[in-house]
């Protein structure tokens, strides 16, 4: 058990990293392309980026998480030609649904274009992004299933880095929005290539049959999961440019919500990498060993998630304003809510990860049907009125249905209790005061008063982490291998 702790704390610490890079990358090119771009041509961008994920998530069947936990589960058997096998069958089965769907979007690529509202260009450029991340997806899960982190990490600092730097400049240099589509799709190509070659020779194609059956029985609820997860992601920004057919307004929206990615680093980075270990845990000791590893990694990921989101909840207008510029402050409402429910959905990407590794998907499925009905139903009764924060709160809710239905499927399912939760929001809540306090006191320029917000955060957290020793030494140790080099100072200092 000790030593999967710790090849989970080492290969969080690969998935931390690319997630830092990758955020880190995203972070910088929305900052850039808010000055480069008018608010309009932002809404425009959210659109491009909708048709990408809209395939994606309709195309893959969520064949990627089946690869992952057969992958897995078959080495932690010590069945290597299971695990090919049901790779290469996979591998088929993707390459058959991505094609077809490929050739069907772009033989009614103007019905698409005008239903969208997006011109037929910048929809085959993000049609064929979309069919080239279907690959690295799929590629990525095997990587996963065969716990090469590194791999994994690089190959998505590939994508992101290279797409992320290109877009700007070719966004720049006057190609605006096709500038954008350009770069990101250079972006997808570069991550392919690596994958390819960092996929030669390691599973062969194997004779023996994998049965389709069990691949599409355990990966369509996921797939109906992840289409709702679509919707999810993507309803809010569909409704409120539809209700009010404002670009200005859906691009300031979509940049605030963008922006609470950055707190869900280490949870999500833990429950991509528990996701494989887990699986393999479960093939080779059974469930008991799957809540004994989901105990500590929780409490870690609210220790660290809670005093973050409370704190960018309070000083919302100022770090807008900041980071994107004062166009952008109108915002900061939906930032602040969308901050707090950073901590719910944070808390069921891990619980969902934990139930897809015991093979438990259809609770998942129906969190993701309960939560999505909330979220509509919010939507249409308070966009209008609100707009962009009414938006926000109805992805608020959505998230913490979301949270709620997946852990009582944990807690039966897994038995695994939630403890001590109120003890860590409390102290987040105390590490949140000063900056709220300086937020709504002083009026000063927008970066020093940023710089004062950021300094009396630290200075009460390190307070109260050290003085009250909120991690052990275990917690400690184990949360330092996750973290990427660069971070480790300020962890010291803070811990």
């Amino acid at each position: 058990m000790v030593d999967l702790v710790k090849k989970v704390a080492i290969g969080t610490g690969y998935i931390t990293l690319m997630n830092a890079t990758n955020l880190g990358a995203s972070f910088a090119f929305y900052i850039l392309i808010a000055r480069i771009l008018t608010t309009d041509e932002m809404g425009t961008i959210s659109l491009l980026f909708l048709v990408i994920t809209d395939f994606t998530a309709l195309t893959l069947l969520a064949l990627n998480s089946a690869a992952i936990k057969f992958v897995s589960e078959s080495l932690g058997k010590g069945n290597i030609n299971e695990a090919s096998a049901a790779f290469w069958k996979s591998f088929k089965i993707a390459s058959i649904v991505t094609a077809a769907s490929f050739a069907l979007a772009t033989y009614i690529l103007p019905y698409i274009s005008s239903l969208v509202k997006l011109n037929a260009q910048l929809m085959l450029i993000a049609l064929t992004t979309a069919l080239i991340l279907n690959y690295t997806s799929l590629l990525g899960g095997v990587f996963y299933g065969l716990w090469l982190y590194g791999t994994v990490a690089l190959q998505n600092v590939i994508y992101f880095g290279i797409g992320r730097f290109l877009a700007p400049i070719l966004a720049k240099l006057g190609f605006g929005v096709r500038g954008v589509a350009f770069g990101i799709l250079g972006g997808a190509l570069a991550c392919l290539i690596y994958s390819i070659v960092s996929f030669n020779g390691r599973l062969k194609q194997q004779s023996g049959p994998f049965p389709t059956k069990l691949i599409l029985g355990y990966s369509l609820p996921l797939y109906a999961m992840n289409i709702i997860a679509f919707i999810q992601g993507w309803l809010d920004i569909a409704l409120l440019y539809k209700m009010t057919n404002d670009l200005s307004a859906l691009g300031i929206y979509y940049l605030a919500v963008s922006s609470i990615y950055v707190l869900t680093l280490v949870p999500n980075s833990l429950a991509s990498v528990l996701f494989p270990t887990m699986g393999y845990k479960l093939g080779e000791s059974g469930i008991e060993s799957v809540r004994d590893m989901l105990k500590p990694l929780i409490r870690l990921s609210l220790l660290i998630i809670a005093p973050i989101s409370l704190a960018l909840a309070a000083v919302s207008p100022t770090a807008l304003t900041v980071v994107y510029g004062a166009k952008y402050a109108s915002g900061a409402m939906a930032l602040t809510i969308t901050s707090l429910s950073a901590i719910p959905a944070s808390l069921y990407a891990l619980f969902a990860s934990s139930l897809q590794a015991v093979g438990y998907t259809k609770p998942i499925a129906l969190a993701g049907l309960a939560s999505l009905s909330v979220d509509a139903a919010t939507l249409w009764l308070t966009v209008p009125a609100l707009s962009g924060t009414g938006a926000a709160l109805a992805r608020a809710l959505m998230a913490f249905t979301a949270f709620a239905i997946a852990y009582l499927a944990v807690k039966l399912k897994i038995g695994f209790s939630l403890k001590g939760w109120k003890r860590i929001i409390f102290y987040a809540g105390l590490m949140a005061v000063p900056p709220l306090i300086l937020e709504r006191s002083i009026v000063m320029n927008a970066l020093a008063k940023a710089f004062i917000e950021l300094v009396s955060f630290l200075a009460i957290a390190i307070i109260l982490f050290k003085g009250l020793r909120l991690l052990n030494d275990s917690e400690k140790r184990l949360l330092e291998k996750a973290l990427p080099s660069v971070l480790k100072p300020l962890f010291r200092l803070i811990f």
